[in-house]
This record gives C-alpha cells, structure tokens and sequence, in this order.
C-alpha cells in the first residue's frame, strides 16, 4: 500500500494494434496523466515481461491477461491488477443464466475454465461498461468496475452529420473487423435491394476487402475515423444471439450516435440501454423490419436528421472521455486505499 502523497504508475497493455488499446490504454492514459497522483506508461506482451509490469502500481490488463504464475508473483509484490472488459469472453459458464446450464457447462470445460477461474480470482476488479456485465463478471470471481465507455470518435462531438436532401445515392454504413462482416449475412439480400431500388451506397470501414462487389470497402483509419464517418447517412449493426454478442460492448453504436447519424440496429442487451427506440435510433427485430426502416429513412431526410441530432445529444450526454476518467480516478484511489 502506497501512501496518499505517493505517484501511482499505471500500466496500460498490453500494445496492440487494435483500436481498443488506442482507445483505452492511449488516450485514456494521456487524460489520466493530467492528474499529478498518477504516472502512465505502456507494457508489452507474447510473452508478458514479468520485469515491466513489476515496475507498476496499477496494472489495467486490455482484454488480455498473464498466465497464472506471473499474476501470483504481481500480488505477493502488492500490485493492483484490473481487467479492462472490452469485448473480452472470460469463459463459457459464466454467461449462463440457467443454474442448470452453468454447471453443466462448468463440468464440461471443467479443466479449462477452473485454470482461468483462478486467475480472475487474483485480480482486484473488472472495468465494465453495462450494468449487464455485473452478474457475469462475479461469477468468474472479479469485483466489477462500473464506468461508461469513452465515446471514441471524441471530434464528433462538435463536428457532426449535417442536414441532408437526398434520397439518392443515401449512404448505408457499417464499421467493424472483417471477421465480423459475417454478422451481416442475415441483411445481405435487404442491403442488395437498397442499393439496386433505392441506389443506396452499401459503405463498409473494415480492415479486409470483402467478396461483394456492390459493397464499397474502405480500410477503416482510427486517426480519421471522426471525419469518414461523415460520410455516411445511415449506420446499421446486426448481431447474432450467442452470448458473446449479447454481453459486447456498445461502443461502435455509441459511436455512430455520437457522429449524430440514425442507426438501425438488432439490438443486444447493452445496445437497448443506450438507444430509444424510434428516438434516437431504431430497433429491427428481423430482416423484414430492418428493411421497412431502411426504406423509411432512405426516403425521409428531415426524419434522418431528427433521430440523428436526438441520438447525438443524448450520448454526449451520457459518456465522454471525461466522465469515462474522472471515474476510473475514484477506482484507482480506492483500491489504492488512497482515497
């Protein structure tokens, strides 16, 4: 335990190339720094270097964590550790709400998920973004962190969608890794007709060239992301039912809101506390639905932009990197014994 005139260095890692580092270690470790009690700095992985993380305070853990062994030896020093959620998945059981279920599946992953049960009991909290996590999070052993995820395209905030009168060429945009563009297969025929009847551009920020050639593939930039996003007229995201999805991270519709666009979505757990449906976005509980919206917004400007400045306000309302640190200052201090 450090005294309460001490600097705290806080790790952030492991570096990655992913925008969750960018976004949650980078940034967020910038605006914490303006506090004088804190000292940021970065760690490395594969493999973790048990040396570097030694000479931390705190130790925030984006997604991914040691093995066991290295974990023991971080808190026989004191070392505060923290999971950074994100779109993790911690292990199968967990997500269960059925008793039933959890211990079946905690039977057959028996093996793997008792190794990593351990290893979440040794960290002192998880940082979560939806109340939803809460119950999970517990199960697997960990105190969860409440804070609201940072808004990441923070330049939205004033620089937003403009009015627009068209009806033609309205662009329909979607963000996302190509391992997720198979999210989408369950829309593709709505996505086709819209751009052969309505000829509506069919945009897609990823990082892989997809295979339809009606498809507009453009390599997504996390440093103009903001200004590209503009672009668009009409952001949509479709999920499936997993329980991966259903737990994810609502960022990327918090980002299209936060751009002040309309967004049609098949909502998660998480996406239905941020979006008021038919507000400030709208929920499409089927294919059919997802397209009787599309058609409505494609064909109503004035109604694009109304939900898009609600949907805007709204967000900037909620979360901000601001907010987003000035509360993960309270949960250092406090499991620091420092506040």
């Amino acid at each position: 335990m450090l005294s309460k005139s001490d600097t705290y260095k806080i790790g952030f890692g492991p570096k990655t190339e992913a925008n969750s580092f960018a976004q949650s270690g980078v940034k967020v470790a910038a605006a914490l720094n303006r506090f004088p009690e804190f000292r940021c700095g970065f760690f490395s992985w594969e493999p973790f270097d048990l040396d570097e993380l030694m000479s931390y305070d705190v130790l925030i853990f984006i997604k991914y964590i040691p093995d066991l062994s290295m974990l023991k030896a971080l808190k026989d020093k004191n070392k505060v550790l923290i999971l950074d959620y994100q779109d993790t998945f911690l292990y199968p059981s967990v997500y269960e709400k059925s008793v039933v279920r959890r211990i079946l599946k905690r039977l057959y992953y028996f093996k793997t998920e008792s190794s990593l049960s351990r290893a979440y009991a040794l960290l002192d909290g998880c940082l979560i973004c939806t109340p939803l996590l809460r119950e999970v999070v517990s199960r697997a052993g960990m105190n969860p962190l409440e804070l609201p995820r940072q808004i990441y395209n923070d330049a939205n905030e004033t620089l937003f969608k403009q009015p627009s009168t068209k009806t033609d060429g309205v662009v329909l945009y979607w963000t996302g890794v190509s391992l997720n563009q198979k999210q989408n297969e369950p829309i593709l025929p709505v996505l086709k007709r819209m751009h052969e009847r309505y000829g509506a551009r069919i945009l897609y920020d990823t990082d892989q060239v997809g295979e339809h050639d009606w498809i507009e593939y453009r390599m997504f930039d996390n440093k103009t992301w903001a200004k590209d996003i503009l672009d668009a007229d009409i952001a949509f995201r479709w999920r499936d039912t997993s329980n991966l999805q259903k737990f994810k991270d609502p960022n990327k519709v918090q980002g299209y809101m936060a751009a002040g666009l309309p967004v049609v979505i098949h909502p998660t757990a998480s996406e239905r506390l941020i979006v008021e449906d038919g507000k400030t976005g709208f929920f499409a509980n089927s294919a059919a639905e997802f397209e009787s919206i599309l058609v409505r917004l494609i064909q109503n400007p004035h109604l694009r932009h109304e939900v898009g400045m609600a949907a805007h306000a709204a967000v900037w309302k909620q979360s901000s990197l601001k907010i987003h640190v000035e509360l993960l200052r309270v949960h250092l201090l406090t499991l620091l014994g420092a506040s």
